[in-house]
């Protein structure tokens, strides 16, 4: 699972809240989850999922390249949705059986310090036992995403897309 896809709470004391005049109400939780949702059309389907700004091991709030990156990310919106979406359709081949808008679930947008975001997703856990994992070449779990900016291209590990669009060191 990505880490920060399945995250679990620190204890109250520890939490961290900012409201960013861009990105809105955000809590930290080894990166900085937004309060608000998003819709996502794919697949024939409206995913509502939560926009995560990467941080640091200084807990620094979002910057403004991640703003910048915010706005553009929204202004586009109707088009990346569509380019992901085929993106998918190309690289992850289903049995023809199945349904894309079942099987995968989106879940969630992040945007990594340095301007780049990707839309983060995983085959729902009900078609875990149905979809070989291996055949599709998504490892070393059910996670995986595609780059939307400044490459469109799938990652089809959870692992390496937490490393692009994940917790950063500057």
């Amino acid at each position: 699972m990505f880490f920060f896809s399945k995250r679990s709470k620190k204890p109250k004391e520890e939490e961290l809240i900012v409201d960013n005049p861009v990105l809105g109400k955000m809590e930290y939780i080894f990166n900085w989850w937004s309060f608000d949702h998003i819709d996502v059309f794919m697949f024939g389907k409206k995913y509502s999922v939560k926009y995560v700004a990467a941080s640091n091991n200084n807990q620094d709030t979002p910057n403004s390249i991640q703003e910048d990156t915010f706005k553009k990310m929204l202004a586009e919106k109707e088009k990346w949705q569509i380019d992901v979406e085929q993106a998918v359709l190309r690289e992850i081949k289903l049995d023809p059986s199945l349904e894309y808008k079942d099987v995968i679930d989106v879940t969630g947008i992040h945007i990594s310090r340095d301007g780049r975001y990707g839309i983060a997703m995983e085959i729902s856990e009900d078609y875990l036992d149905v979809v070989d994992l291996d055949e599709l070449d998504i490892t070393p779990d059910e996670c995986f995403g595609v780059s939307v900016f400044p490459d469109l291209c799938v990652i089809k590990s959870g692992d390496t897309f937490d490393d692009i669009f994940g917790h950063s060191v500057f």
